[in-house]
């Protein structure tokens, strides 16, 4: 989903994913960056990939901010750590992390598929 179709009811799911930080500021200060750039650069979020999203919710913070490290370049084991650890200190399951962990084994093709793009990946943490 892009911007442009949810931006009637930017308000609701911008102040739903934020109360998602539970107040932890580093997380907070991750979302800020996504939704900015989700809003200005318009790239595509499709929700938590292959497995379903903490609470059943498809606008989950953890997945959005992981979307957003992507889709600005930001692909590799690092970016993958720091999303278990936000999952971790938001207190998903068990269960999702297990799920979630499991498919970042193939985080190497989604590295190729940049490389394949022209947009080469950076295995570290934006600022």
């Amino acid at each position: 989903m892009r911007y442009y179709q949810i931006k009637d009811i930017e308000q609701p799911l911008y102040t739903f994913m934020l109360e998602q930080c539970k107040g932890v500021k580093w997380i907070e200060q991750a979302f800020f960056n996504a939704w900015d750039s989700f809003k200005s650069e318009g790239w595509k979020y499709d929700g938590a990939t292959f497995v379903k999203e903490q609470n059943n919710s498809f606008w989950e913070v953890a997945a959005f901010i992981h979307d957003y490290m992507n889709n600005i370049g930001y692909v590799g084991s690092k970016v993958d750590l720091y999303f278990i650890k936000i999952m971790i200190t938001l207190n998903y399951g068990e269960r999702i992390i297990f799920e979630r962990c499991k498919w970042m084994q193939y985080t190497f093709i989604n590295y190729f598929w940049h490389w394949v793009r022209g947009r080469k990946p950076k295995n570290q943490i934006p600022n």
